[in-house]
């Protein structure tokens, strides 16, 4: 839900205005993470966690473009912070209705906070299906859905895997949550960078990291790894989202669809993980591996290829 809400509704922030659908996306968001307190069988799960999605993908794409112009490392920061701070909220909270509880109320924050944005009136005629804005943008969008999937498939098996390496849960958590701290630091440091640049530095990292997940002989070097893994990704949205905003005047939209790339990967990259772990725990990081060095690989093939039909 989260793939097709970021399509539908970055094009609406475009052509309705950014600022409605971020107030329409946290109060859908408080309205169904309260809900989830009156789970009570499959059917009920499937369609609360169906309109999570929506309000979810609601977000992301108009926030990012009424952000554009300020600091956007602390932008994209705030969000890798919140993961952090959100994981020891519910770790410290415990039980379903005080989490579930708590996360309705931040929504609700957030929608009272949004309501003080001020957005500069803008509405753009963009298609249905913006199939031309995808393909302009297409060496961000394609190295993305690669690097991305093979990330996910890596973390579908993540914790059994530190579990063989010797980890026990609290060290797994710690491992968890040094990514995303990490992730924040790096993208303070990292917005004066040229967007190219950053893209490129965080395949290469990445490439570097499920190397190096492949090759850990302890838990204890994962550590290490989760600082590369948050400088990796830093590089790489960060300079993902700089590219898109620097690059389209349709801004919510070239973002929404990096956010729907980014619900996409994280079907594909389990998928493609669950077959090919019939080979095995390492076999797997290998193969995200390899998936990273080809990203990297078609980034250049496309950077060339749009070098020589436009060159600058």
């Amino acid at each position: 839900m989260v793939l097709f809400s970021s399509i539908i509704f970055g094009r609406l922030g475009d052509t309705l205005g950014r600022k409605k659908i971020v107030l329409l996306g946290f109060l859908i968001c408080g309205l169904i993470f309260a809900g989830h307190n009156f789970i009570r069988d499959i059917f009920s799960l499937f369609i609360c966690r169906g309109l999570a999605g929506i309000g979810v993908g609601m977000i992301p794409g108009s926030l990012a473009a009424l952000a554009w112009g300020g600091s956007l490392g602390f932008f994209t920061g705030l969000g890798s912070l919140g993961f952090t701070g959100a994981s020891l909220v519910a770790g410290i909270l415990k039980k379903n209705i005080y989490i579930f509880s708590g996360s309705a109320l931040l929504a609700f924050t957030g929608f009272i906070i949004a309501l003080f944005i001020k957005e500069k009136p803008i509405q753009l005629n963009v298609p249905l299906f913006p199939i031309k804005i995808i393909f302009k943008n297409i060496r961000v969008y394609l190295p993305y859905l690669i690097r991305h999937s093979a990330a996910t498939a890596i973390w579908a098996i993540f914790p059994i895997y530190l579990t063989t390496l010797g980890a026990d849960k609290f060290w797994i958590g710690i491992i968890y949550a040094i990514n995303p701290l990490m992730q924040f630091i790096f993208m303070l440091l990292l917005d004066r960078y040229k967007s190219t640049s950053l893209i490129s530095v965080g395949l290469i990292a990445s490439f570097i990291t499920f190397s190096g997940y492949a090759l850990s002989k302890n838990w204890q070097v994962v550590i290490a790894l989760q600082v590369l893994l948050g400088f990796s990704w830093a590089n790489l949205y960060l300079g993902s989202i700089k590219f898109l905003l620097e690059n389209n005047a349709e801004k919510a939209t070239a973002t929404g669809i990096l956010n729907s790339i980014f619900g996409l990967s994280g079907i594909i990259g389990p998928i493609i993980g669950g077959l090919v772990l019939f080979f095995g725990l390492r076999t797997l990081l290998y193969f995200s591996a390899i998936l990273a060095l080809s990203a990297i690989i078609v980034l250049r093939i496309l950077r060339r290829s749009a070098q020589t039909v436009s060159p600058q």
